[in-house]
């Protein structure tokens, strides 16, 4: 049985056709999974700080894990490649990774999760 790879696809309908698609379908996959599983950082993260262990942080441990081991995954089996992504390739600073990481959790507990 034939199939099609990416790049197959890519030359057939445009990268931005299958990207959008896949971006689809991954949204689609993960919104269910949220919803079903009830799925919320800001939950978690009360649980965490009061050291308590609940389904919260326990969906959120499975979450941050599938997610680690499905990069690393894809890297190893070289599908991506990671060496000209911006966020690797260029110098960060650290100042710009802490304010941005304090508006985007004051927006969340601002929007309540």
């Amino acid at each position: 049985m034939g199939g099609m790879d990416i790049e197959q696809l890519v030359d057939h309908f445009g990268a931005g056709t299958v990207l959008f698609i896949i971006a689809l379908a991954v949204g689609i996959l993960f919104g269910g999974a949220a919803q079903h599983s009830r799925f919320c950082l800001r939950s978690a993260a009360i649980e965490f700080s009061e050291r308590r262990w609940g389904v919260s942080i326990a969906t959120w441990f499975v979450a941050f894990g599938a997610a680690v081991a499905s990069v690393q995954f894809l890297i190893a089996a070289e599908y991506f490649d990671v060496s000209e992504a911006r966020q690797i390739a260029a110098t960060g600073s650290l100042s710009g990774a802490i304010i941005g990481g304090l508006l985007f959790g004051s927006g969340m507990i601002l929007a309540r999760g």
